[in-house]
């Protein structure tokens, strides 16, 4: 979807080029356009390099499962059809654990993994159940404590301070994920009555 939104871009500032008369500026301004993207791509990389890590030891020494034991007990409420032994708890929390460390792409391979313990709950095959809504909600809001990635971005351009933005982004996920669960009782309510 996004490629021919590129595409019609691209187009267009070419053809504004032509129209104006000013074709000099177009192939300059792709090689600086490139140049800055490769710029902006290896100092990511090695931000997220030197965040992998610290998220991988994170992961062996077991904070990751400390803080997994944290968030059941307070998810738990949020899924009260699912029984305490059912298959998706353990990528649920895992996914939820990884956001909240800033750890969105180790997140959705548990996320993943999750939706499809979940399809189970849903009494017609296709249709996500209401647990599966829940869960969306729960990972399309990230909340997270360390927002790794917009930090890098931040770091990358030069910001005097990335972390200023920790505590208003925490809140500001905080506050989607609270609209986002009273968006999916909404619906559910709804749904229920039908």
């Amino acid at each position: 979807m996004i490629n021919p939104i590129w595409l019609f871009l691209l187009c267009g500032g070419i053809l504004a080029a032509v129209v104006t008369g000013d074709t000099a500026v177009v192939f300059p301004s792709v090689v600086e356009g490139a140049t800055s993207a490769i710029e902006v791509i290896i100092g990511l990389a090695a931000f997220l390099s030197i965040w992998c890590g610290i998220m991988r030891l994170a992961e062996k020494s077991g904070l990751l499962d400390r803080v997994s034991r944290m968030v059941y007990p307070v998810i738990r409420p949020l899924f009260p059809s699912l029984g305490k032994g059912h298959k998706a708890w353990a990528p649920m929390v895992m996914n939820i654990s990884a956001n909240l460390l800033g750890l969105g792409n180790a997140a959705t391979p548990f996320g993943i993994q999750a939706m499809k313990e979940l399809a189970a709950t849903s009494e017609e095959k296709g249709v996500a159940s209401k647990e599966m809504i829940v869960f969306l909600a729960l990972n399309t809001s990230a909340v997270s404590f360390v927002p790794g990635m917009i930090l890098g971005f931040r770091s990358e351009a030069g910001s005097l301070n990335p972390a200023e933005i920790i505590v208003p982004s925490f809140l500001a996920s905080l506050a989607g994920l609270c609209a986002a669960l009273i968006a999916a009782s909404l619906f559910a309510r709804k749904r229920n009555k039908r």
